[in-house]
């Protein structure tokens, strides 16, 4: 049974979230507020908290949508998804799939993809760095039948929309987003190093290798199965990974 501490807490937590009436008679209100009063400025901040929260996090989905759309889906999303988490920072993981549930947004099927890329983002951003290889011991120490550990702070976005230049875009760009800027699938590589995260889009051959060389396989049969990776690709691509720190060791 939980401890007079806990239950009442919980009874403040169903009292804000989910409107329990009883509790405010056994409130005192402060100053000129009622008991109803007091539970209520309780109630009024905790949707406005969450939204705010949103809204640092998926800024480019906020841009696009413009105030009033993003607040109302704001309105319609934090009814449905308790904060579970003391962090505000890990509210929203499913915000993505729920933006691509409303029937209102279909005339923008790319939000889901963009609010992905911002999740991303924002994760790396709060991870600690890659402790990754110097780039000539990744040299010296890769082999046909080495594999390759990548560091935490990496990810590799398979997306169904190109959003990468919508999040990049300047948030005083007003200009309209056409279909043509965001029809088509794309792949991103995002890593972290000294404090910042770099993004970068990937040829579907750089996509499948790196998925390959994630998932654990060999690095020569990561490199065969990629299809039209051809050795200027490879060595770009070698160049960037040692350049991004993302690997961290080399196991033969």
């Amino acid at each position: 049974m939980p401890s007079g501490l806990e239950a009442l807490q919980r009874r403040f937590v169903a009292a804000i979230v989910e409107g329990d009436e009883a509790f405010a008679a056994e409130v005192t209100g402060g100053g000129k507020l009622t008991p109803a009063g007091a539970v209520g400025v309780y109630r009024r901040a905790y949707p406005a908290r969450l939204t705010e929260a949103l809204g640092e996090t998926f800024e480019r989905v906020w841009r696009v949508l413009g105030d009033e759309d993003f607040f109302a889906t704001c309105a319609a999303f934090v009814p449905t998804r308790r904060s579970a988490s003391y962090n505000l920072s890990d509210y929203g993981r499913d915000f993505p799939e729920f933006l691509e549930s409303r029937a209102e947004l279909a005339h923008a099927p790319f939000l889901g993809d963009l609010a992905r890329l911002e999740w991303t983002f924002k994760e790396l951003f709060h991870a600690a760095d890659n402790a990754g290889l110097p780039a000539a011991e990744l040299a010296r120490s890769a082999s046909s039948g080495c594999r390759l550990v990548f560091g935490e702070a990496t990810a590799l976005l398979a997306l169904g929309h190109r959003v990468h230049a919508i999040w990049r875009r300047d948030l005083a760009d007003d200009s309209p987003l056409e279909p043509e800027v965001w029809r088509g699938r794309e792949d991103l590589f995002l890593h972290k190093k000294d404090g910042l995260v770099y993004s970068r889009p990937l040829t579907p051959s750089e996509a499948a290798a790196l998925a390959a060389l994630r998932a654990g396989r060999p690095l020569d049969e990561a490199l065969a199965g990629a299809e039209g990776l051809d050795a200027g690709t490879v060595s770009s691509l070698f160049h960037d990974l040692a350049e991004s720190g993302a690997v961290i060791a080399v196991r033969t």
